[in-house]
């Protein structure tokens, strides 16, 4: 997918004291930012979230979901303001957030309520706590600035602790829960949007569909080798034959067009063994030596000594700032 970093964005973060090019050094990913564009796989654009994660305060996280400070730089936004009302404004929104970034967002009708819930676009990889809040907070600021309304949901639900500055910006009961979950009423979402434009919003959709076009069909080779490299690794079967086997290449076809892309085999699986490591780490079951065989090391030493490369703490310091959160 291609990530847009207007000069714009870029001072926006640096004006609430994020430094972009700490978050790249901690994805280790580098910086193509000058291209105002990054062009990101789906499992590099969830090192950018993790970084964030690691990164940013609250302050930061909702000041960063604050729409008067960022739809000038996500179209996706002006369609769903454009929008009659907060249903049809929701799903304009789901529509095209792709563009923006492989989140899915899902709604649900009930009688009364509505439901609306976040989750990564690639399965096992769950949503890091950044992404999680700024996703909730965009789309109740998208609620409040479409109506011109203090609008309350009726329940927020997040597998992460929130702290009270998030408590006062939600203002609603906040409940522990396995996934994520935003509960309006539906008669907030049938509030006529004060910023509804049907011509802005006929103008929008050719281009918006346009662009979701071209990030479906536009991923990377480097993300086609980590989406096999991700399937792969719980089975063992995992060396640049194997993989290359799948793809129906040879490795140096493989490693040749990876070089073309800025990147190496050996570097893509150590992405996708922290990404699965981050992952199975978070549950409490699973032992570290478990989790060291599940990501393809026959020995914990090696696995902890990556682990210490790719975080700079150790397997336990990790665990033990979990317990806390």
């Amino acid at each position: 997918m291609k990530l847009s970093m207007s000069p714009q964005y870029l001072q926006f973060l640096s004006s609430i004291g994020v430094d972009f090019q700490t978050v790249l050094e901690k994805a280790q990913l580098p910086d193509s930012s000058w291209k105002e564009e990054m062009k990101l796989s789906t499992l590099n654009y969830y090192h950018l979230l993790q970084a964030f994660d690691t990164v940013l305060t609250d302050e930061q996280i909702l000041a960063m979901s604050q729409l008067q400070n960022i739809q000038m730089f996500m179209p996706p936004f002006f369609a769903a303001l454009s929008s009659q009302n907060g249903l049809l404004a929701i799903e304009h929104f789901a529509k095209y957030k792709k563009i923006i970034g492989p989140v899915i967002v899902e709604m649900t009708e009930f009688d009364d309520l509505v439901r609306v819930s976040f989750r990564y676009d690639h399965a096992g990889l769950d949503l890091p706590r950044f992404a999680v809040l700024n996703e909730q907070h965009l789309l109740l600021d998208m609620i409040r600035t479409g109506t011109g309304q203090d609008i309350k949901p009726v329940r927020l639900g997040t597998p992460y602790q929130y702290g009270p500055e998030v408590q006062a910006a939600f203002a609603c009961h906040i409940e522990l829960m396995e996934g994520n979950e935003l509960i309006f009423t539906k008669a907030d979402l049938d509030l006529p949007f004060l910023t509804a434009n049907n011509i802005m919003l006929d103008y929008l959709e050719p281009q918006l569909k346009e662009r979701l076009a071209e990030n479906i069909t536009g991923d990377s080779f480097t993300g086609i080798v980590q989406q096999k490299l991700y399937q792969a690794i719980p089975s063992g079967e995992f060396s640049i034959e194997d993989i290359a086997q799948m793809l129906g290449i040879s490795s140096r076809t493989l490693q040749r067009n990876l070089s073309s892309e800025g990147t190496k085999f050996n570097q893509e699986l150590q992405n996708v063994q922290k990404i699965l490591a981050l992952h199975y780490l978070k549950k409490p079951d699973l032992s570290t030596d478990e989790v060291a065989y599940l990501i393809g090391y026959a020995e914990v030493s090696s696995f902890s000594r990556a682990f210490k490369k790719w975080t700079g703490q150790t397997i336990s310091q990790y665990r033990q700032k979990l317990s806390k959160r």
